[in-house]
């Protein structure tokens, strides 16, 4: 088995609702992450490496409509990287799977997939050693071979899969999101897996019980003695399903700590990426104040006195004099007025944020939930922030229109609305 004959199933069918309000108009495989799509960034590592075939299993029409225009045939992405391929993206067909595995099983059996699959999940950024990882799994003989990420003492597993697993990480079962007392060890389900094409039959016999990976395949896998085993990813893991591990895993892209990420194309200088288009619009950015690991994307309109440091600015932004801006994302076509102070938050696309305004999540506010979810997050097509605002830790803002959707996934609090704006924060 070779790298290139590996076939990628990329399952990006969920509605992304932890990161509400950036995904509540855009699919959230295709949010950006420096610039670029966030399921790019999860791909790259996987082709620079060799793998070539690749299927966008999404569910329902937006997800699969978005994929589809931003993607195409993966030509542009493929080109991107410097490799000509006559291989193109598949994409699952109008099926309404009901979970990962059952997604998995019909695009096998749709495109008569007969090679060894690499699943990955819509949420995890990582640094993989392919050959590593393939060697693992044919020298075990594995039916399945989970990648496991070891947490520190200091991270919590409470929000993961735990593998129970025998020295030889041949896996018994997963607790599903154990208390911290109760968790087996702390291996966690990194969401990527290398499936024998012999899975092929076991699904068969599986039948209408192929559903979700996790939580359906594992457990009939391991409870029928099928050889299932963990391999350990000693290499960079994130989720960057939440705000907070969104923004972490953005400055860690920054920061260089992702290999076989290719972040941009014009790097002025060491750390710094700035597009030429912007570069010429501002006089090459004279009156600015520019820290490293800063990356600002095409036309941008920069004004004098501007400070800028550990951030990702997407396209066509404008920034007002005095504003400062660190350790933030923000996405294209925002643009911010003069003296505004945004720090540790994300602003999603067409988000205007007047005068004067601050949005920091390192305000002195009390706050008892994770403390990296602290992040403010503004978006969702057309949210403003009036003049002086004060937007502290872990507030959400939307428009307010999308209220209902908001809150009817029963994952949020209402904080208060106003004429324009809901703002609410995760339960």
């Amino acid at each position: 088995m070779h790298i290139n004959d590996i076939e990628v199933i990329a399952v990006v069918g969920g509605k992304g609702t932890r990161l509400y309000p950036l995904s509540l108009n855009i699919s959230k495989p295709i949010i950006d992450m420096c610039n670029i799509a966030v399921l790019t960034r999860m791909l790259e590592p996987l082709v620079i490496q060799g793998c070539r075939k690749i299927t966008l299993a999404s569910k329902g029409y937006d997800n699969t409509a978005q994929l589809n225009k931003y993607y195409k045939d993966g030509e542009a992405f493929f080109s991107r990287l410097g490799i000509n391929t006559k291989e193109e993206f598949k994409y699952q067909p109008n099926y309404a799977d009901k979970g990962s595995a059952d997604s998995v099983r019909y695009c096998m059996d749709y495109y008569n997939i007969k090679d060894d699959i690499l699943v990955i999940g819509g949420d995890n950024i990582a640094n993989i050693d392919l050959k590593g990882l393939i060697s693992w799994h044919k020298k075990k003989n594995a039916l399945l071979t989970v990648v496991l990420k070891e947490l520190d003492a200091e991270e919590d597993v409470t929000q993961f899969g735990v593998a129970e697993a025998d020295r030889d990480l041949k896996i018994q079962r997963f607790v599903e999101k154990p208390r911290a007392e109760e968790a087996p060890s702390r291996l966690i389900n990194a969401g990527i897996y290398l499936f024998s094409n012999k899975i092929i039959e076991v699904f068969k016999g599986m039948g209408d019980k192929v559903r979700d990976i996790g939580g359906d395949v594992i457990p009939y896998l391991t409870q029928n003695g099928y050889p299932v085993y963990g391999y350990l990813l000693n290499g960079y893991w994130a989720d960057v399903g939440s705000p907070g591990r969104f923004l972490r895993t953005t400055l860690d892209v920054l920061h260089g700590k992702i290999k076989n990420v290719v972040v941009l194309e014009h790097n002025v200088e060491k750390n710094r990426w700035i597009h030429p288009t912007t570069l010429a619009r501002n006089y090459g950015l004279a009156g600015v104040n520019l820290g490293d690991h800063v990356l600002i994307g095409r036309e941008c309109t920069i004004e004098d006195g501007v400070k800028i440091k550990d951030s990702s600015i997407g396209h066509t932004c404008i920034i007002g004099e005095n504003s400062i801006i660190e350790n933030s994302v923000i996405m294209s076509f925002v643009n911010i007025g003069k003296n505004v102070r945004l720090n540790r938050c994300i602003l999603g696309r067409f988000t205007t944020v007047e005068d004067g305004s601050v949005i920091d999540a390192d305000l002195n506010v009390d706050y008892s939930g994770d403390q990296l979810e602290r992040v403010p997050v503004i978006g969702g097509g057309g949210v403003r922030i009036f003049k002086n605002s004060i937007i502290g830790p872990w507030k959400r803002v939307a428009p307010i229109k999308e209220s209902y959707r908001i809150l009817s996934t029963g994952k949020f609090i209402e904080l208060g609305m106003d004429r324009e704006n809901i703002y609410f924060a995760s339960k």
